[in-house]
């Protein structure tokens, strides 16, 4: 499993998009199956899946936001400032809860 880029090594080189579509055009070899053997999808595997169904510019940005959260650069204080002022807004847009 050493061949299998991360996010962000797919981000610069092909789309997840793209990478998903591929992966799910290639052809596989039929094995026999006995009754007891299952199959699991790897988290990966579901993300990829449901990226390939977003368009071409949510699915950049979305790797782009995950490739920054891995690297430890997408909290700014920008960011920061930015969720705090939608928070309070949101507080403020609230109904006042009666019992």
């Amino acid at each position: 499993m050493a061949d299998i880029g991360t996010i962000d090594g797919l981000a610069s080189s092909a789309t997840l998009r793209e990478f998903a579509q591929q992966a799910t055009t290639r052809s596989t070899p039929k094995l026999q199956v006995d009754q007891g053997d299952r199959v699991e999808i790897s988290e990966l595997a579901q993300f990829l899946s449901r990226l390939a169904e977003l368009p071409d510019d949510k699915a950049r940005r979305i790797v782009d936001i995950r490739t920054e959260i891995d690297k430890g650069t997408f909290v700014t204080t920008e960011r920061l400032s930015v969720a705090s002022d939608r928070l309070f807004e949101d507080i403020g847009k609230a109904q006042p809860v009666t019992y």
